[in-house]
């Protein structure tokens, strides 16, 4: 998603209108939909339905829900006005420098939890256990 978005940045600013220009911003685009459906799009769902005891999930769920659309919105709002002010190709430099943070933020705070079970994800998260690190076993649970 971050090389997507770079790219299309590279394209805007240095191929402009031309067919390969054009061509190189649609395969851009189309790229990182896709990767953006398989990678950091879908890490707000997951992690506000495993984060949270079972007895609160649904009422804490609610406003992760509305944090993504909020800031879903505050992106696509801001694009026509930044865009003119810094140009489109340096609009989505800044949204690939966005893209890459978002990567260190996930890689960093947000914990494997595939293979575990709720019960073991709700300790991992009442205790900040890592489970990479060995602090905790699966059987501890």
């Amino acid at each position: 998603m971050t090389t997507c978005l770079f790219v299309l940045a590279l394209s805007l600013s240095l191929l402009g209108d031309g067919k390969a220009g054009i061509t190189m911003d649609i395969i851009s685009v189309c790229g990182n939909v896709a990767f953006f459906s398989v990678g950091i799009g879908p890490v707000c769902w997951v992690l506000t339905s495993e984060i949270f005891p079972l007895k609160y999930r649904a009422q804490a769920s609610a406003p992760g829900a509305v944090g993504n659309r909020l800031c879903s919105g505050l992106v696509a709002m801001s694009f026509l006005s930044v865009s003119p002010a810094i140009t489109p190709g340096g609009t989505f430099f800044i949204f690939s420098v966005i893209s890459a943070l978002s990567i260190v933020f996930v890689y960093i705070y947000v914990p494997e939890t595939k293979g575990k079970s709720l019960e073991q994800i709700e300790l991992l998260f009442e205790k900040g256990v890592d489970w990479q690190r060995g602090e905790i076993e699966l059987g501890d649970v």
